[in-house]
């Protein structure tokens, strides 16, 4: 019987302690939730609160999330059996990045959703977001409407725009496209303190007429061995490579002629190619690359040299390099077209020359600035010729120097007949004293 009644005591102990660690848990959950959604970096801790379960014993709750209103993405669920605050962490999220979000409850009554909310993540570096409407990416318009463009950027000095636009912008901003007819990419780069970072939206026409084609113009740092890009850094004197991607839409393009513009301060060397194969001709001038069918890509490379530190001021300039790609005629509905579309698109080239501390200066050497004749031939010269101005007595140093002994011989007889009269007058003087 003892036995029994331990065993009995134990099985209640233990099940107080389970309830009492739950009861305890669950408080412990309640109070670690914040009143609010917070960041932490590229991390967010969603809050939300369950203000009625409707009866049921249980709720299922979570969050969506994403770069649009159209969410996208989900965290875990979370199943509640009270009213109050719950909350999920989400990591890994995009630096520098808006997201929309809101709080989802899920029972037998149905699905309620929360109002949509938005949150930033930390920009750790230089960032820039573009948008086109307000869509993040991607966004599709009518045929002949235009798109509003909008752009931010972080811990950025200065932006600019290449793809379907082009030229400086401002930190931050917004403009019209105006009326479009084909299908654009918006590209936004902006460099700062934190390195250089590009962002595209994709404004889609629906409706066109006809399928248009694309550029696409990057650098890459030969010398310092860098992917491609639409910036590259380079110092004076290194060695640059182009590349130039034109890609047709669903028709077929005729006559496509490539003109590049190098800005002063780079030298265009050569190695001209069309996917990847050695051409003759001059890109500066113009290269007909031909024909592309419904959505064939052609890519034309070439080399480019930056200039002398002699050509740049220090510190850093920016060099940007322009190229403009025409189609002589268009393909439509199995018929030719003679109308003209020229397209363009920028890479830049950010040099920096700098001053190098301790650098030697264009102070003389010598008269010649030439070790040889200044140390050895012209002292040689020198001393030969005094030699020989001595020697045919044009300079008369031996009656100079005979001259100077004779005086020199009469001040010393004077100083010794001075000191002997002293030596008579002391004498004389002592005599009488005695």
């Amino acid at each position: 019987m003892i036995k029994k009644k331990t065993m009995k005591n134990n099985i209640i102990v233990i099940a107080a302690v389970l309830l009492g660690t739950l009861l305890s848990f669950n408080f412990a959950s309640a109070q670690s939730c914040p009143s609010l959604t917070s960041v932490d970096g590229t991390a967010v801790n969603f809050v939300g609160e369950l203000t009625d379960t409707g009866g049921d014993s249980y709720t299922i709750t979570w969050f969506e999330y994403g770069k649009t209103k159209s969410y996208g993405q989900k965290t875990s669920e979370q199943t509640l059996t009270q009213t109050g605050l719950y909350c999920i962490t989400v990591s890994n999220l995009s630096p520098c990045t808006i997201y929309n979000y809101r709080a989802v409850a899920k029972n037998t009554a149905g699905t309620s959703y929360g109002e949509n909310k938005t949150f930033t993540t930390t920009c750790d570096s230089s960032a820039v977001s573009i948008r086109a409407n307000g869509y993040d990416g991607y966004v599709t318009i009518s045929y002949n409407n235009s798109a509003d463009l909008s752009w931010t950027s972080y811990n950025a000095n200065y932006c600019y725009a290449s793809g379907d636009w082009s030229g400086t912008k401002s930190l931050s901003g917004s403009q019209i496209t105006g009326i479009l007819t084909s299908s654009k990419t918006y590209t936004i780069t902006c460099t700062g303190s934190g390195g250089s970072i590009s962002d595209s939206v994709i404004v889609n026409v629906s409706g066109q007429t006809y399928a248009d084609f694309s550029v696409y113009k990057t650098v890459r740092n030969l010398s310092k061995g860098t992917v491609y890009s639409d910036l590259a850094y380079a110092d004076p004197g290194e060695v640059l490579n182009f590349r130039i991607a034109v890609k047709a839409g669903s028709n077929p393009l005729y006559n496509l002629v490539v003109r590049d513009t190098l800005p002063s301060g780079l030298v265009y060397i050569g190695d001209l190619r069309v996917d990847n194969i050695l051409t003759s001709g001059n890109v500066l001038t113009g290269l007909n690359i031909g024909s592309l069918s419904a959505y064939q890509e052609k890519v034309v490379t070439f080399r480019a040299d930056v200039a002398g530190s002699e050509s740049f001021t220090f510190g850093q300039t920016q060099l940007t390099n322009t190229v403009s790609v025409t189609s002589g005629s268009i393909s439509r509905s199995n018929s030719v077209s003679s109308g003209s579309i020229s397209r363009s698109d920028i890479a830049s080239v950010s040099v920096t020359r700098a001053a190098v501390a301790g650098a030697a200066t264009a102070v003389s050497t010598g008269l010649t600035n030439n070790i040889f004749l200044d140390s050895f031939f012209l002292p040689l010269m020198i001393s030969l010729l005094i030699i020989w101005l001595l020697k045919s007595r044009i300079i008369k140093f031996e009656e100079w120097l005979d001259l100077r002994k004779k005086e020199y011989q009469i001040y010393k007889s004077k100083k010794i007949l001075q000191l002997k009269i002293a030596k008579i007058k002391t004498r004389e003087l002592f005599q009488r004293i005695i």
